[in-house]
This record gives structure tokens, sequence and C-alpha cells, in this order.
């Protein structure tokens, strides 16, 4: 069914659109602003990950809000679900779950980080 294959891939790992519109098609900035976004992202999910075992419910949700709201800005979409889930529970006063939404987010973390290696080694 096609339903079923819909809902196992429910956004692209990353909005190549979103992201030209970002840097107004520029490929230098294209560069620099994936270096900042992977930066970024690496000290929040490293935040993440000293947070959630540690019941830091107020630091999951601000870093969750953080990392999806730059991710969406940069076209990062595989990313968001996970972190919109991480942020929602964390508003909903637990981290049930946590565990399993971190670990979606860091393996969509590395597709996007691979997608976007590729996608620039295009342009020499």
């Amino acid at each position: 069914m096609n339903s079923a294959d819909e809902s196992s891939n429910p956004a692209p790992l990353i909005d190549f659109e979103q992201l030209q519109s970002a840097c107004d098609g520029d490929v230098v900035l294209m560069r620099e602003l994936m270096e900042m976004y992977f930066t970024q992202a690496d000290q929040i999910m490293s935040g993440l990950r000293q947070a959630i075992p540690a019941g830091g419910i107020d630091d999951v949700d601000h870093l969750a809000h953080k990392l999806a709201g730059s991710s969406l800005a940069c076209g990062m979409s595989a990313i968001v679900p996970s972190l919109r889930q991480l942020e929602h529970n964390a508003k909903s006063g637990h981290l049930n779950g946590a565990e399993g939404h971190f670990a979606e987010a860091t393996a969509q973390l590395e597709l996007i980080r691979q997608a976007m290696k590729e996608h620039l080694s295009q342009f020499g």
C-alpha cells in the first residue's frame, strides 16, 4: 500500500529548496551555513546526551526546541520530528521515550551529514 510507504518516510532528509532559499543559492554561503549548523547541532546533541539521563526536563525542552528551529530554517527536515517529540514530552513534564527519540535524532543527523557531504561534493 502506498500509505505505508508515505508513513515510513514522511519527510525528505533535506529540503533543498529551503536550503537554497536560506543561502540565496550561494554555494560558499551554503558551505559556511552547513559548517555552523553541524557545529551547533553537535553541541546541542551533546547537551541532550547529558540532559536526558540526568532528567533535565527544562534543558531537553530548550535544546530540542533550539535544534528543531535551526534545522527547519536550514531545511534539515528529517531530524525535526524526533526533536519535536522530545520538546513536546519535556513541555508535558516528562522524558518518557527520550532515549529512543534521541537515538532517532542522532541517526537522522548522521544521515543528513552524509547527504550534505555528498551534495556539496558536486560543487568541487
